[in-house]
């Protein structure tokens, strides 16, 4: 691939000073692809314990040729992403191309059919793939840009690369939340210009969605819109928010405006993590985390 220019800068790195790259036949890589980000984290699997994150923001990205080749920049400096010895490899792709169809109702033959009556595809850039959602007895259909698709996969020729959706390993964890017993919660995982809502009970999982905003006002509009739908009352019930948000950002001003109880998430609890990562918000990087539990 030709590559020209850097569109990147690392914005958060974190290693544990015990991991060394001779340990990675006992360890997974995961790493999180969006149109925004390129992030990655490895796990121990010996000690299930988070090791090493970095966090890569795009910048002047606007097509997914660019992403691909910004996948490829950071490969070449990155000895993690050179590393070919992981005892499991997956990626995880943000996007709206996607869409639950029942187990029992499945047949491979037809997953472009059901894709596409949810999604514009484009499969002469496209490639559709398909996983099993834990948890749930659902396969998350959807399309990867082809590009990216090869360069990821390009990067680890000696391993076979497990792709999901990124809804998927989120409603794997957001099933193991431990108060989705007691009754219905609306989970919402923030990326820039982009949100995944939830909702769950005991019951399982009742709504999943991607919507794209372009302002706080945008961002709020779905999340009430969701909540009327689902019967939801902003007056009583808890949002639970992981992701790009913070503390002083007007989503989560706005958030606490129109719902009474608004909450950050925690790191998922069944697996560890080295003491670097303890200066970190919890509710941040959860995509990642959430990765360790898509076997």
């Amino acid at each position: 691939m030709d590559t020209i220019n850097t569109h990147f800068r690392l914005s958060y790195q974190i290693k544990d000073e015990a991991f060394q790259l001779s340990q990675a036949g006992n360890c997974h890589l995961y790493i999180a692809i969006s149109g925004r980000a390129i992030r990655f984290a490895v796990a121990d699997v010996e000690r299930n314990k988070f090791v090493v994150l970095e966090d890569y923001e795009l910048i002047t990205v606007f097509t997914p040729l660019q992403v691909a080749e910004q996948l490829n920049l950071i490969a070449a400096q990155s000895p993690i992403l050179q590393e070919q010895r992981w005892l499991d490899v997956r990626v995880s792709v943000s996007n709206h191309y996607f869409t639950l169809v029942p187990e029992t109702l499945f047949d491979p033959a037809h997953q472009e059919d059901y894709l596409r009556l949810h999604s514009d595809l484009d499969l002469q850039q496209q490639v559709i793939l398909f996983n099993r959602t834990c948890g749930l007895e659902v396969v998350n259909i959807f399309a990867i840009e082809g590009v990216v698709y090869r360069m990821a996969q390009s990067l680890f020729p000696e391993r076979s690369v497990q792709f999901v959706h990124q809804t998927s390993s989120l409603i794997r964890s957001a099933l193991h939340q431990p108060e989705r017993k007691d009754g219905r919660y609306m989970y919402l995982f923030v990326e820039r210009n982009y949100v995944t809502i939830l909702v769950v009970d005991q019951n399982g999982l009742q709504f999943c969605n991607v919507f794209h905003y372009l302002s706080p006002e945008d961002f709020i509009y779905f999340v009430i819109f969701v909540m009327q739908e689902q019967k939801m009352n902003p007056e009583q019930e808890t949002i639970t928010a992981w992701g790009d948000i913070t503390h002083d950002s007007s989503l989560f001003n706005v958030l606490k405006k129109y719902i009474r109880q608004v909450r950050f998430g925690k790191r998922p609890s069944d697996v560890g993590y080295s003491y670097k990562f303890d200066d970190m918000f919890e509710h941040r990087y959860f995509e990642l985390y959430s990765l360790h539990f898509c076997e």
